[in-house]
């Protein structure tokens, strides 16, 4: 090919990219829990009532409740030391939550109290963080986290968290979801895990490696996973095989950065990332780009109905509508 077509073919090539760049134009508003903290996760409960937690890593930790759609935010809990990462409700009274240094809470009443649980440490002194909850039902739960991307940690609990049941891996997990009493699913840096007997037996997947933060399943088949390093995958088959959706970074493909995914049905679903990164898809298969809000970098994300709440940096949460 002659260096004068390359050069316009790469000009009209580059021109497409940056105009589909630009994304799609959504309604929003700002909400604010008006504390300078990193939100890194964000649930609704119902249309009303939804929690928000996060906090500064090793400087501190915050839960919010919210029972007016996030026009306003409590504070529930907080604490001087320790970021809160993920948190979970099996109804309108019993929620987990965790985070850094094993730090694992459990409420009874809603969140107006929350009390500290003591699982057993694999190693004296371990100070790995919790990073993911997944609540079967108010007995059971399961943790994921890990430290320094190479060593995980998973925990169950079968009594409401009398006790809590540990396993050890080789690589830091930062998701967990399970589709039945048996069948489970962790991912992490590199790796997904696959158990088949509530948690005490593991086998890996087969799938290109990424830094997968976070697993949705829409149903016991069907699931969708997004990683740090910028790629999306689907799986139709429980796991078994891996479509790539969105490839993860490379030298053409601009710096992409995922933290979260979550869907409000097999077809519809939102992925949000570093730098304002919102993307959609009302297929399940193609995926477009919101235009960007702002550069913050955006941690976790909640469809409820026609709202979509995303948590960001500085106490900020968006609520998109489509």
């Amino acid at each position: 090919m002659k260096p004068f077509v390359i050069f316009f073919a790469a000009i009209f090539l580059l021109t497409i990219y940056s105009c589909k760049k630009k994304g799609i134009d959504v309604d929003y508003s700002v909400l604010e829990v008006h504390d300078d903290v990193n939100l890194q996760k964000i649930i609704f409960l119902n249309d009303n009532v939804g929690y928000t937690c996060g906090g500064n890593k090793s400087e501190n930790g915050v839960i919010y409740k919210t029972t007016d759609a996030g026009a306003t935010w409590q504070k529930q809990y907080s604490n001087n030391t320790l970021c809160v990462y993920d948190i979970k409700f099996v109804n309108d009274t019993i929620g987990y939550a965790c985070g850094e240094n094993m730090l694992l809470l459990k409420t009874i009443d809603g969140g107006n109290h929350w009390i500290t649980q003591s699982p057993n440490q694999p190693l004296q002194g371990y100070e790995g963080t919790l990073h993911s909850i997944f609540c079967f039902d108010a007995n059971i739960v399961y943790v994921a986290g890990g430290k320094n991307y190479q060593t995980g940690l998973t925990y169950k609990t079968y009594n409401g968290g009398a006790e809590w049941i540990y396993n050890t891996f080789d690589t830091e997990f930062r998701s967990v979801w399970f589709t039945s009493k048996l069948t489970g699913y962790y991912a992490g840096y590199g790796a997904m895990m696959q158990t088949t007997d509530s948690a005490t037996n593991f086998h890996p997947l087969t799938i290109n490696g990424d830094f997968y933060v976070s697993l949705y399943f829409t149903d016991s088949q069907t699931a969708f996973a997004c990683g740090y390093n910028g790629g999306i995958y689907k799986t139709t088959d429980g796991g078994n095989s891996w479509n790539n959706q969105l490839s993860n970074n490379n030298s053409i493909v601009s710096s992409r950065h995922f933290n979260n995914i979550q869907f409000e049905n097999g077809n519809k679903g939102y992925a949000v990332g570093s730098n304002g990164l919102i993307i959609f898809t009302d297929s399940g298969t193609d995926w477009n780009q919101i235009k960007k809000i702002d550069d913050s970098n955006l941690f976790s994300v909640c469809v409820r109905g026609s709202k979509i709440y995303i948590s960001s940096e500085g106490g900020k949460i968006y609520r998109l509508n489509r």
